[in-house]
């Protein structure tokens, strides 16, 4: 396993300008910037008198150590321990595709394609994936609340199909989707994703098909961070 991570950051879209000064002033100059929205239900937002929150969601590739260096400088910094200011996590990397890979992705941080490192043989967190038809997002989410999470973050997608009109339990590959990501404890992971499958899965008219990523470390969320035993109540 290389010692390589995707260093992740999900903001409010008016932080939109600092963030990626303060990657670069760090050294990370290839950086992916998604846009994308919070989770919260059109009912709590209109009893608040709020529009939907919107997103941006960045990521960078690095190695672990930094990332971790990274993540408190953004405490710090950038305020990522106060409540809706954003939160950080780090995804660890399977393989790269080759030296040319890594060079764009890490450029400018002299990283050795040959770098290893021992990975944690368990993993605090999970980062869930799901995937819904449009329109859907509320089921979902409400099936994970229903379990113990706390919220998430919409992007929006489209499914891909060369094939035609496939359908898959009568969802079509093609339509417009969500991608819902919800991060958890990994104590907790199992029991959302089983309510979400029960309550808003592939029979359901979200056909929601769903999986989860290993996220070693995190800033920023609270909840998450006391569920999973790093910080005390």
């Amino acid at each position: 396993m290389h010692d390589l991570c995707l260093l992740c950051v999900i903001v409010k879209r008016d932080q939109d300008e600092q963030l990626p000064a303060f990657f670069q002033a760090q050294g990370l100059n290839t950086i992916t910037t998604l846009l994308c929205e919070g989770t919260a239900g059109k009912k709590l937002l209109d009893l608040l008198g709020l529009e939907k929150a919107e997103k941006e969601l960045y990521y960078a590739m690095t190695t672990r150590p930094r990332a971790r260096r990274l993540m408190n400088t953004m405490i710090h910094e950038l305020g990522l321990e106060i409540p809706g200011h954003g939160v950080a996590f780090t995804i660890p990397m399977g393989s790269i595709g080759g030296a040319s890979s890594l060079d764009y992705f890490t450029c400018g941080q002299n990283i050795l394609l040959g770098e290893v490192t021992e990975m944690p043989h368990t993993f605090l967190y999970e980062l869930i994936i799901a995937i819904a038809n449009r329109g859907h997002v509320d089921s979902v989410m409400d099936a994970a609340r229903s379990a113990g999470a706390m919220g998430g973050t919409v992007l929006h997608a489209k499914g891909t199909n060369p094939f035609g009109e496939n359908r898959f339990f009568g969802m079509s590959i093609a339509d417009e989707k969500e991608m819902i990501m919800i991060l958890t404890s990994a104590g907790q992971k199992a029991a959302i994703m089983r309510a979400i499958m029960d309550q808003a899965g592939i029979n359901s008219p979200a056909h929601t098909v769903l999986f989860s990523l290993p996220v070693e470390s995190v800033a920023g969320l609270r909840s998450v961070m006391i569920a999973a035993g790093e910080l005390e109540e």
